[in-house]
């Protein structure tokens, strides 16, 4: 029996996965090339970059060229000059325009903007980057996650069939009472069941992988060596990690952005009540065959064109109240932005130094656990432990493997989530993190 139980034991720790296996950096090559939230925001970034050469445009001349040509039919009755009768003739008119704004405060303040625009954009196009590299891993680590979880069910199913196997023969020659065997039962019931839900939640995890990568077939992949290196993250100070990740995280620096963008919004429609002034211009001929009006003529203006606005029902006023509302609003998501990053660091600290300790104390809650099965596998065999306290036993085993599994999971997980919140998170973390697969 304690060889059965040892051998569950292997197969819940040791995992040997295919040549072919998939690791962390090829699911994050694919997702570069397949995620669409991360093309979807490359296109947001360069649909935002031409705002400005369109605000630019504003302050540029304006040229037009306009022409028409008619047929006229004339049908005089009366004149005051006494000619009288029918006249059909051509009319035509050719002309160009041109329009060069001299002074336009709201249009300069439109390509200001732009400014702020495009670099909020541009942030949050760099965070989405980063994004893309922790979703990979943390969906990659999911999976790894299930199948800790499936493999320790899997066990436990394994070595309590055993056990109710062993407890039907037992019964059978009247060494144990009936209940041991209804127990063992329920007990491998339960385990059953444990693989059934263990699985289904692997295809969860799937699905989250595929979502990013791109639906393809599925494959092993790589696992986390055993043991792995736990380090604090460097340097070891949560409070510098907080002050880096408020100076340079780049979700904050969007919403900086776009607080800016809404405080030159205020400007922008205050400058509805500023007078607007543009050098106009035209040039043009027109050309009648009228036999008693008829002429050809060419005719050029140039000129200044001023507007000052005197009363426009209050709307200006009400769309400059408006944008300040809207900037407080900005200023206000901006400290939510920077009280959100820093709980995000923190907590991303604090579960690395806690996954450094968790894992440390797993490893040694295995070791006794495995003693402690062998010495109730033991009183069981003498009769001083009941089959149900072996089964408790066996279980805490499999759950101690299971839990020591996914705390290096966690550990990996805090210190990407770690430097995402402080926008430190590039590729080489990623080919760090795969290196320390199998």
């Amino acid at each position: 029996m304690k060889r059965i139980i040892r051998c569950a034991v292997l197969a819940l720790t040791a995992w040997a996965p295919g040549a072919s296996a998939l690791d962390l950096l090829q699911a994050y090559e694919l997702a570069t090339e397949s995620d669409p939230q991360i093309k979807a925001a490359l296109a947001s970034l360069e649909s935002t970059r031409e705002s400005r050469p369109q605000a630019k445009a504003l302050l540029l001349p304006n040229i037009g060229v306009g022409g028409d040509a008619s047929r006229v039919h004339n049908d005089l009755r009366e004149s005051f000059t006494g000619n009288t009768g029918t006249d059909n003739y051509n009319d035509y008119a050719l002309s160009i325009s041109l329009v060069q704004p001299v002074y336009r405060r709201d249009r300069w303040v439109q390509l200001d903007q732009t400014d702020d625009l495009i670099a909020s954009a541009e942030a949050e196009y760099a965070a989405a980057e980063q994004d893309l590299m922790f979703r990979v891993a943390d969906a990659y680590f999911g999976i790894l996650d299930a199948e800790a979880d499936l493999r320790a069910a899997e066990a436990n199913k394994k070595a309590t069939a055993r056990q109710l196997e062993q407890a039907k023969q037992r019964f059978e020659v009247g060494l144990i009472a009936i209940t041991d065997v209804y127990e063992t039962q329920a007990a491998y019931d339960g385990a059953n069941t444990d693989v059934i839900v263990s699985r289904n939640s692997i295809d969860t995890a799937w699905e989250a992988l595929l979502e990013i990568i791109g639906s393809r077939p599925r494959e092993d992949l790589a696992q986390l060596r055993d043991p792995i290196d736990l380090a604090m993250p460097e340097p070891a100070d949560l409070d510098q990690w907080a002050d880096t990740a408020l100076e340079q995280n780049l979700l904050i620096e969007s919403a900086l952005r776009s607080a800016e963008l809404a405080r030159k919004n205020i400007e922008l429609q205050r400058s509805g009540h500023y007078p607007t002034l543009d050098l106009v211009g035209s040039y043009g001929t027109s050309d009648s065959s009228d036999s008693r009006t008829g002429s050809r003529a060419n005719l050029g203006v140039i000129g200044l064109e001023l507007n000052f606005p005197l009363y426009q029902g209050g709307g200006v006023s009400s769309a400059v109240r408006q944008a300040r509302h809207d900037f407080e609003a900005a200023q206000d998501n901006l400290e939510a932005q920077r009280r959100s990053v820093n709980r995000t660091v923190k907590d991303a600290y604090r579960g690395v130094d806690t996954s450094i300790s968790t894992v440390q104390s797993l490893s040694a809650t295995v070791v006794s656990s495995k003693s402690a099965l062998e010495a109730t596998e033991a009183g069981y065999e003498v009769g001083t432990r009941t089959i149900i306290d072996v089964l408790n036993v066996q279980r805490n085993l499999f759950e101690s493997e299971r839990n020591y599994a996914k705390s290096r999971y966690r550990y990996v997980r805090s210190g990407l989530l770690l430097k995402l919140g402080a926008s430190t998170l590039s590729p080489e973390d990623i080919a760090a993190v795969n290196g320390m697969l199998e």
